[in-house]
């Protein structure tokens, strides 16, 4: 009789904050799809990321840090329990401060690995990536500060076909002579690099393959 072996691989050198928007939105993805008995998806996520120091997060009303970077991967257990703790139940989307929160993080993380080869930092976010002109202003300044940093920030963007689409929104603003001017709502987006994702069955290959993509596109630059 033959034999099989399984051939563990090693953890990308990567410190990766993975948050997933906590709230309850009734024209939302996440509220419909992600929440228990869902949050296996949710886990299914956080393992095909195997990057080597993971930290989770959850944000809404405000920002919920689940897992710390402890310069390790959760294990299986963790990750199952670590998904079952979003409630998805928020009435709020503040992800400018889960942003400023995590560039922090990863700051202080990078300060007590100093000596040690530096691994390669990202920011992966979950959401339906409706903000508002406010919220929009925050996240261009943090998203530059990010770019300071040498942050990575990639945006999985929950979305459903049809007119409900953030791809078909448009934007309307008057100006100072009470004209009017409509613009498509992806235009000026304070994320450069997203993902358009509409089946969130299709969550964990979709985090695999941005950081397969992002893990790529550093080693060839």
């Amino acid at each position: 009789a033959g034999s099989a072996r399984c051939v563990r691989r090693p953890r990308r050198r990567a410190r990766a904050r993975v948050a997933a928007d906590d709230w309850d939105g009734d024209d939302s993805e996440l509220s419909g799809s992600l929440e228990p008995p869902s949050a296996s998806v949710v886990a299914g996520g956080l393992r095909a990321l195997e990057a080597g120091d993971l930290s989770i997060a959850a944000f809404g009303d405000a920002v919920r840090l689940l897992h710390p970077f402890q310069g390790s991967c959760p294990s299986e257990a963790q990750l199952e329990a670590l998904a079952k703790r979003f409630t998805f139940a928020d009435e709020k989307t503040r992800c400018g401060a889960l942003l400023d929160r995590a560039l922090e993080d990863l700051r202080e993380a990078r300060l007590r690995s100093a000596g040690r080869a530096a691994p390669l930092q990202l920011v992966l976010l979950v959401s339906d990536g409706r903000f508002d002109a406010s919220a929009r202003a925050q996240l261009r300044r943090a998203q530059r500060d990010a770019v300071d940093a040498g942050v990575a920030v990639v945006l999985v963007l929950l979305d459903r076909p049809g007119r409900d689409s953030i791809l078909e929104m448009q934007i309307v603003a008057f100006d100072a002579q009470g004209g009017v001017a409509i613009s498509p709502y992806l235009d000026g987006y304070p994320f450069p690099c997203y993902v358009v994702l509409r089946d969130v069955r299709e969550l964990p290959e979709t985090l695999a393959a941005a950081l397969k993509q992002w893990f790529e596109f550093h080693h060839a630059a």
